[in-house]
């Protein structure tokens, strides 16, 4: 039968107080550890997410059925139900990843600036937010400029639901990221009073901005993999 120790969580424990004294702060690590976990955990649910857009990318396109998936200009003069050409606007898609890839290694190099103390890491950090929302503006601009829609076929469909949640994706990421910079800069204007209870806030911010820096890396990785997919294959 299990003893009273083994029936508590593991990882470490705010100790037992009596009664109205005053409760200890959390140990950094169980909310550094937490954050830790929770990125991995998320990042196996967008992993399970996009499989699903890969999947119906690599299936349609076996079937391709009347040699729609992506027709030549000859078979779009034959037949009537896709009417508009299929080729995304590379020079959008190839500036799109780049911003992509650029703001996920600002986002290491602020990471690493932190862990040195550095208070550097706020300009890499602030970049890697601009490119990241530059790149959903630029995903933007080639929904309107494309020639198909959603309803123009199964490539069409895959391409424009498949960025569409991958933009979504990003976007709260870029706030995740914003919520970080947000918190240091505040820090940094209006610092914490003598015997105040944050006297090192970089303290409680880097586990949170580790936490940024390894889901963004690995969305800017699922990026990738779209770009190739859907623009170069």
């Amino acid at each position: 039968m299990a003893s009273e120790s083994e029936k508590l969580p593991r990882g470490v424990m705010v100790p037992p107080v009596a009664a109205r004294v005053e409760i200890q702060p959390e140990p950094p690590d169980v909310g550094a550890r937490a954050l830790s976990v929770a990125a991995r955990l998320l990042a196996g649910a967008t992993t399970f997410f996009f499989l699903a857009f890969v999947f119906a990318y690599f299936y349609l396109r076996s079937l391709d059925q009347n040699h729609f998936w992506k027709p030549t200009a000859e078979l779009l003069k034959e037949q009537k139900e896709i009417h508009v050409s299929l080729s995304p606007n590379q020079v959008l898609g190839a500036a799109f990843i780049a911003c992509i890839l650029l703001s996920a290694l600002l986002t290491i190099v602020a990471g690493r600036q932190m862990k040195r103390s550095s208070p550097g890491w706020l300009a890499p950090a602030i970049g890697a937010l601009v490119l990241g929302i530059a790149a959903v503006g630029l995903q933007c601009v080639e929904f309107v400029v494309q020639p198909f829609g959603p309803t123009d076929g199964a490539y069409a469909s895959v391409f424009c639901a498949w960025m569409a949640f991958y933009l979504i994706a990003v976007l709260g990421t870029m706030y995740w990221l914003e919520t970080q910079i947000a918190t240091e800069l505040r820090a940094r204007r209006a610092p914490a009073a003598a015997g105040g209870d944050i006297k090192d806030p970089d303290r409680l911010i880097a586990p949170g901005l580790d936490a940024v820096v390894f889901y963004w890396t690995f969305l800017a990785a699922l990026g990738l993999l779209a770009y190739v997919t859907l623009y170069l294959l």
